[in-house]
């Protein structure tokens, strides 16, 4: 677990099957969080917590389901030019069959913690984001078998492009 500021961070996406790989590293420290497909659309969800928190919003959250379990990803503005973020264990795995026990979305064991400037997380996401596009099979991501979000992935574009003529 990597916690403290960073200045580096790179994500990158795998899909097959219906389950999506995602590569989260910080300053050269790396770590995979799984989500399945079958239940949800995962993927677009952290799409638009990503745009969410890059187009001002103070705090973003967004569930990563893997089968059982799976990590909660936090975003949140850590001052004027940094996104500070958060990657915790779920405390009850359950949330495929939330009804048998009752499941709630408690936070577990953090796994990640960082800070880093917003611009770095927007363009690392966008870059992830981007080469997952390039790799479509009409408008579904291949091996997903979802539609690829592009109204939200184009809104996170359009203000990363803002951020940087700014």
């Amino acid at each position: 677990m990597f916690t403290g500021s960073a200045e580096n961070l790179e994500a990158s996406f795998s899909f097959r099957a219906g389950w999506c790989r995602l590569t989260l590293s910080v300053d050269g420290e790396s770590a995979v969080y799984r989500a399945t497909g079958i239940e949800h659309d995962f993927f677009s969800d952290l799409v638009t917590a990503i745009a969410q928190i890059s187009s001002g919003a103070t705090i973003a959250t967004t569930l990563w389901g893997d089968e059982p379990g799976g990590v909660f990803f936090d975003f949140a503005k850590a001052g004027p030019e940094h996104t500070a973020f958060s990657v915790q264990e779920m405390q009850l795995p359950e949330w495929i069959t939330p009804s048998d026990p009752p499941w709630a979305p408690l936070r577990g064991k953090s796994l990640m913690a960082s800070r880093v400037p917003t611009l770095t997380l927007m363009t690392a996401w966008a870059d992830a984001f981007a080469a997952v596009q390039k790799t479509l099979t009409g408008d579904e991501v291949t091996g997903w078998g979802r539609k690829f979000p592009t109204g939200t992935y184009s809104a996170l574009r359009a203000e990363l492009q803002n951020r940087r003529s700014a």
